[in-house]
């Protein structure tokens, strides 16, 4: 359920006029608890009660934009996509990033509406094809400074993050084999050293994500310089991921996409190549078989308990 991620997400400041009508005045309420009647709603399908709870929502947490993007969410469902645009300008003029290069799939259901001519023909979707638009000249211009940026100056092709565990609650330690799996002398080797039986038991030492790093330009400072080339690396979990900018390595947020039309903290960079397809990673873990052997396997799909939330 998308709202239930809200508070996870970081917030914008918000403007103090209010144009909407969300049935009562902002409030600051952090323990509002009306998650399950809003879960029962749409289990239901009872949209409009739906909306009606979610507006609830929003009051209570005015600054958090992924609530309003629930009450957006809900109205299309509810088909009251005129209604669903008004969210939306009010968003704008909140200074909330109104996105169409969602990466949440929970939001793809408003990506599509501000795809329609709909969205397209009012003042926001007009403003949105404007920013767009500038957006992507000065994706051009970025990559031309890729191109031209010595080898020095950037991550390997090729690279690899030793010693990471690549997701959220993810975790080394006593792990179940739930596969027949073999293991190899090192990372890409073709040099068999032992075989993990399944339901036998494992203790997963370390790892190693292969990946591509991916270039952003970052519009706004922060943990990176503004106005400069990072690459993306792996991913860590909560949001937060490791970054490579000017020869070092930095963790921080990992808040881009295609277009961020109000650079901040919530969104500080747009991708240089969105259209290319990414190369997916690969993770090398380092096992210690119940036989004494180590060795290892990028079939990590084929252990159980790597994941210390269940």
């Amino acid at each position: 359920m998308l709202i239930l991620c809200a508070d996870l997400l970081l917030s914008r400041p918000a403007a103090v006029e209010q144009h909407y009508d969300l049935g009562g005045p902002c409030e600051n309420r952090p323990s509002w608890n009306g998650w399950k009647e809003i879960r029962e709603a749409e289990k239901a399908g009872e949209w409009d009660r739906a909306v009606a709870l979610i507006k609830q929502a929003v009051r209570a947490a005015c600054r958090n934009q992924y609530r309003w993007f629930g009450l957006v969410n809900a109205l299309l469902k509810a088909h009251r996509s005129a209604e669903a645009l008004s969210i939306l300008q009010e968003m704008d003029s909140r200074g909330f990033e109104i996105n169409p290069a969602f990466r949440d799939t929970e939001l793809a259901e408003i990506a599509q509406f501000m795809e329609s001519k709909e969205f397209k023909a009012s003042p926001l979707g007009l403003k949105i094809t404007r920013l767009e638009k500038i957006s992507d000249e000065r994706r051009i211009k970025f990559q031309t400074a890729l191109n031209a940026m010595p080898a020095s100056e950037k991550p390997a092709e090729n690279y690899v993050a030793k010693g990471v565990c690549p997701f959220e609650c993810c975790r080394y330690g006593n792990w179940t084999v739930l596969e027949d799996t073999d293991v190899f002398a090192s990372p890409g080797s073709s040099r068999v050293v032992g075989r993990a039986r399944k339901g036998s038991r494992a203790v997963g030492l370390t790892g190693e994500v292969h990946l591509t790093p991916e270039p952003v330009v970052v519009l706004a400072g922060g943990d990176l310089p503004k106005n400069s080339i990072a690459f993306v690396l792996d991913y860590g979990g909560e949001g937060y991921g490791h970054v490579y900018t000017h020869g070092k390595v930095v963790q921080t947020f990992l808040a881009y996409g295609k277009y961020c039309f109000h650079p901040s903290e919530s969104c500080w960079g747009e991708t240089l190549f969105p259209e290319k397809k990414k190369r997916a990673q690969v993770w090398w873990v380092k096992v210690r078989l119940h036989n004494g052997v180590v060795g290892w396997t990028d079939k990590t799909n084929h252990f159980g308990d790597k994941d210390a939330c269940g």
